[in-house]
């Protein structure tokens, strides 16, 4: 009985992988499709980006982020030694 629930449980989840699998494929097909009407070759979207200063922007909000996470860690790490002195300072 356990065992074919489990089997029932990994079906469910197999079918949902494939689901989302399909779903990508669908949307690729989609763009690409779009991409061929409009007459977009790899070139132009290579310019796009480029115009556009998206690698820039995505290089920056990266830049940021990692500043922010660096910055969280100390403090968490500042937070523990505070916490370390006053529980040494009320024993």
């Amino acid at each position: 009985m356990v065992f074919r629930r489990l089997m029932t449980f990994y079906d469910y989840i197999k079918n949902k992988i494939m689901i989302r699998r399909i779903i990508i494929i669908c949307l690729v097909a989609v763009l690409a499709y779009y991409a061929g009407y409009k007459g977009l070759t790899p070139d132009d979207i290579t310019e796009w980006f480029e115009e556009s200063y998206i690698a820039d922007t995505l290089k920056n909000t990266l830049n940021k982020t990692l500043e922010l996470v660096e910055e969280k860690q100390v403090v968490e790490k500042a937070g523990n030694v505070i916490g370390d002195l006053k529980e040494k300072v009320s024993n």
